[in-house]
């Protein structure tokens, strides 16, 4: 059986650590990661009254441990997202989706994006592509944003965490660059 050669999508060869990885903090650092995202994605894409990170959630909000590569995980979704703004099911999707829409139909479109029972990271970064979509339509009400982010992270939790787990983490992310393309949705 052929090896798969791993090479870091972004910079460096960095030795791999093994960590035990719990679901709690896998999912606190998809928190920071998403909050991250939102943020940069606005900052990025000229929104004029942008929130601060830190009003995207409750203030003593976990974050889970420390990741070694923040940053390049952050380019790395960011890679990912780029693409998802050309991607037209997704943006019909999307724009079908108000902010105030009922818990259900929110977590009924995060379903989707993994009906098929496939996981990769694109669909990942199309979950935080949809949560980032969403809350652009509530930017004057930070309870909303917090709310939205709060049942993404919950959705991610119950259905994601652990293919994040047992892909290593988040860092695969960045150094596990052969399932990074565009999600079939």
């Amino acid at each position: 059986m052929a090896s798969i050669e791993r090479r870091p999508l972004f910079g460096g060869d960095a030795p791999r650590r093994q960590q035990r990885l719990t679901l709690e903090d896998v999912t606190n650092q998809g928190r920071y990661l998403l909050n991250n995202f939102i943020y940069e994605r606005m900052q990025s894409d000229g929104i004029e009254t942008v929130p601060g990170i830190e009003q995207l959630q409750e203030p003593g909000t976990p974050t889970g441990p420390p990741m070694e590569h923040v940053r390049e995980i952050g380019r790395a979704l960011r890679f990912i997202g780029d693409d998802l703004d050309k991607d037209q099911k997704l943006q019909e999707l999307v724009n079908r989706v108000p902010p105030e829409a009922e818990r259900q139909t929110l977590l009924t479109v995060a379903s989707n994006i993994f009906k098929d029972g496939i996981f990769n990271w694109g669909r990942v970064v199309a979950l935080f592509y949809f949560a980032y979509k969403v809350c652009l339509k509530a930017l004057d009400r930070i309870p909303l944003i917090r709310a939205i982010i709060n049942l993404i992270v919950e959705f991610m939790r119950d259905h994601v965490v652990r293919w994040i787990i047992e892909r290593g983490g988040w860092c695969e992310t960045v150094l596990s660059h052969n399932e990074i393309k565009q999600p079939e949705l």
